[in-house]
């Protein structure tokens, strides 16, 4: 007769399970690994790909070095990336609205199901409808009627074509059947600036930089953009879905790729070590401070058909609105 089964150490399974793993992905990282943020420092994404890297780093004991690659719609960090081998030590931050570059960009051509290997999506963000305090509207209901009422006499900013700012704008538009001139700044700090002493009346606002704003007095929260819940900066300010815009949800996303041709068993590791990492407490709340939501547990299968649907979906609103790059 048998005896009783004993319970497998989970350090003998763990060794067990990593010797199934081929041995490049076993190995990997020997070396530091490079991460390319096609944003510039101290921007959101900037940020949250600091404080993912430097856990991702701690977990598996090698550097990880973000390296900044802003403009051109984030195809300049793109182009760095094509021109790296494919063996798991470059990999780039995406954004969505990278993704979107090959519609305003024709000659950028990139087709991100087979031109990359995705990784995993790491966060939600945020955009929040603000306008100047001196425009005469107390709800996002006041704002068409105003909008209907004298189209083209009112102005919406953004940090520039095809950023989220601007799509959610040209959303608003056709969504709502009103008309409010496009104003892009290279700046940002500009644009708030001017929507701020009334030089522009509305914008979709990033959450983390909304929020100062709206609490300091400088400018008025209307709606967060987006179906999902309330935000912990702003309790106050209620989304579009519990206004009646159901299908207003211009929510934004973050996530990692590496060039198609990557081991996938480097990918899978470092999908494991993403999702440990924003499984983590401490990881969770240091992101959800700088106004990001984080995401556990996606498959590199599932950031791949959110970057398909939100580049197909992105992509015809950009023709349904006409916009071109001037």
């Amino acid at each position: 007769m048998c005896g009783p089964r004993l319970p497998i150490p989970i350090g003998i399974l763990a060794f067990a399970l990593a010797a199934l793993l081929p041995a490049h992905a076993q190995e990997w990282p020997t070396k530091p690994v490079r991460i390319i943020v096609p944003y510039s420092a101290g921007s959101p994404p900037d940020i949250t790909t600091r404080i993912v890297t430097s856990r991702l780093g701690e977990r598996l004991g090698q550097s990880f070095v973000v390296e900044n690659k802003p403009g051109a719609m984030g195809t300049l960090g793109l182009s760095e990336l094509d021109r790296q081998p494919a063996d798991g030590y470059t990999a780039m931050t995406l954004l969505t609205p990278v993704v979107v570059s090959p519609a305003l960009l024709p000659d950028q051509p990139r087709d991100f199901g087979s031109d990359y290997v995705p990784v995993g999506q790491y966060d939600w963000t945020y955009s929040v409808l603000v306008v100047n305090p001196q425009l005469p509207v107390d709800d996002v209901n006041d704002l068409i009627g105003l909008l209907r009422e004298k189209p083209n006499a009112y102005s919406f900013a953004s940090g520039g074509h095809g950023t989220p700012a601007h799509l959610s704008g040209e959303l608003f538009n056709l969504q709502n059947g009103v008309k409010a001139l496009h104003v892009p700044y290279n700046q940002f700090p500009m644009a708030i600036a001017d929507l701020a002493a009334g030089r522009v009346d509305f914008m979709f606002l990033t959450s983390t930089v909304a929020a100062p704003q709206v609490e300091s007095g400088r400018l008025k929260a209307l709606a967060i953009a987006s179906s999902q819940s309330r935000l912990p900066g702003l309790p106050d300010v209620p989304t579009m879905h519990e206004l009646g815009f159901d299908t207003f949800d211009v929510r934004n996303w973050d996530g990692f790729i590496m060039k198609a041709g990557t081991p996938p068993a480097v990918v899978a590791r470092f999908n494991a070590a993403l999702n440990a990492v924003l499984a983590d407490p401490d990881t969770v709340a240091t992101l959800r401070a700088t106004g990001s939501d984080p995401v556990a547990g996606r498959t590199p299968d599932e950031f791949r058909e959110r970057i398909r649907f939100d580049q197909k979906r992105l992509s015809d609103l950009i023709e349904q609105a006409g916009v071109k790059l001037e």
